[in-house]
Parts: structure tokens; sequence; C-alpha cells
């Protein structure tokens, strides 16, 4: 089976299940937020800054060197289209980039995951509408989401309203937790109705690894100054993931660990894999 060129659909699905946005809605909180996380806006008119971290948000540092630029690549779902057909990816799963929805009070939890699921399902919708009236012959790219929880809400009955709420999105897929869960680490007790209202819903989860690993596993405090988030995304990340496969007994369910496709051809084994998204995730309907 042949590789595609670029800019033509391959002959087998190419799922990212992985690639983050921020939709308008999301901007807009962190923009109206002055303390982390929140967007900085420079009156000289020069790049905004998302100061995302507490390290970030230094006083002596000047607010608009704080932090990380904000450019399009944020928010422009175009740009994420346009990086699908540069690499012959036939469907994504967007999702909110950390920190999602954790920070929010508690009295703003619900509202806030509702705009931003309702905000990834519009941006999905409107590309499933446009893809339906592109020419033959033209690469078509879809586009699903998992959706945010309002973890700091009040009551896990709201959090579990939403996992329902999200069953009625046409084109939500799931949803995406942080390794955190309510602030105590995903065997907190509290977590337990949640755990109960994604199993009800049939909801798939993609956990998400971001908390995790002491400042000690990589060197202590001197080296996190030194190095910042790159350690923490370089090894804890393959780290935290390994051992929740490992230890939650669940690896006939783990996306990319089933049907092995070891030993076959590299067009095979991508046919393999990229049929499992779709049908663990129901991306051809």
């Amino acid at each position: 089976m042949p590789e595609a060129a670029k800019g033509q659909m391959p002959a087998y699905p190419i799922v990212d299940i992985h690639t983050h946005i921020y939709p308008k809605s999301y901007l807009n909180l962190l923009r109206s937020r002055t303390t982390v996380p929140y967007i900085y806006d420079p009156p000289d008119g020069s790049p905004a800054r998302l100061i995302i971290l507490s390290s970030d948000d230094n006083p002596s540092i000047p607010k608009e060197k704080r932090g990380r630029p904000v450019d399009a690549t944020y928010s422009d779902i175009n740009l994420k289209l346009s990086f699908m057909r540069q690499h012959n990816i036939t469907t994504s799963v967007i999702s909110l980039a950390n920190p999602w929805l954790d920070f929010l009070p508690a009295q703003d939890a619900a509202i806030w995951a509702e705009k931003v699921n309702d905000d990834l399902e519009r941006i999905c919708a409107e590309q499933h509408a446009q893809e339906s009236r592109g020419s033959a012959g033209e690469t078509h790219c879809s586009l699903f989401a998992f959706g945010a929880l309002p973890l700091s809400a009040p009551d896990p009955a709201i959090i579990v309203d939403e996992i329902q709420r999200l069953n009625s999105l046409k084109y939500l897929r799931g949803v995406i937790m942080g390794t955190s869960g309510l602030g105590n680490g995903l065997d907190d007790p509290a977590l337990d109705p949640v755990w109960a209202g994604l199993e009800d819903a049939q909801t798939l989860l993609f956990l998400h690894p971001h908390y995790g690993l002491p400042d000690d596993a990589f060197g202590g405090a001197e080296a996190m100054e030194r190095y910042g988030h790159v350690l923490p995304l370089a090894l804890g990340f393959p780290v935290g993931l390994k051992a929740a496969v490992h230890g939650s007994g669940s690896a006939d369910r783990v996306l990319f660990a089933i049907d092995g496709a070891f030993g076959t051809e590299s067009d095979a084994a991508k046919a393999i894999l990229g049929g499992n998204a779709v049908r663990i995730l129901k991306l051809d309907g």
C-alpha cells in the first residue's frame, strides 16, 4: 500500500487524537483573568502573552515578557486543517489544552465547561459542513473533539451532568482530563461518581499526563528553574503513561495497544492503528 503524497487522501485512516486548541470562549476566559493562568494583552499592541505557570508570573519580569507568546496556532482552526493536509491526517480529535478548567472557582466551572464544549462542537460541525460541500478528489479533513469537564464544581453530580450532556453533542467523542483529578490524584474516592458517570454514559476518557512527578524526580528545584517545563514533558509524560497503562489492568482497551501490528509492513501497521482509532472513537459517522 503506497504512501499518500502530500495533500492526497491516504488509502488508510490517519487519526491524530492528541491535538489541542483554545476555542474563542477559552481565550475570552483567560483574558478575563489577572491570576495564573491568564492572557495579558500589552497596551502597545505587541503579541499577547500566556502566563500559564506560577513560575512564569514573576513580578520582577515585565508582563509583556512573561510566559509565552500567544499566536494564531493556539486557536486558528484553519492552521490546524492546513497541518492535517500537509501530513495527510484524515481525522483529528481536538481538545482543550492544559490547564483545562481545573483552576476555575467552583461556582464558575459548569457554565464555562458548557461554553467551551459547545464551542468545540461548533468548530467540528462547521468543518463537517464545509467538508460535505467539497469537491471530489480534494483532501477531506474531519474533526471531532474531546470535551472538558468542570472538575472544580462543588458537587460531582455537576460533572456527571456535563458528561451526560456531551452525549447529545454530535461531534464529541469523549472527555479529556489531567492526572490531578479533583486535586488529589486519580485514586481519590471523591472521583468515584465521575468514574461511574463515565462508565454509565460509555464515555471514553483521554487521560492526559500533566501533573504527577515531583521536582525531585528531575533534579530538584534548581534544575526545574533552569530547564522549565521541558523535563516534565520529556520524562514525566512517557513515564506517567507507561505507569497508567501497566497499573490500570485495562491494556486491552488502550487505543494503540491492540491488534498488534508487529511484523507487518509499515503501511499495514498504519492501517491497523488508524482503523482502531476510527472503530473505538466512532469516527466514521
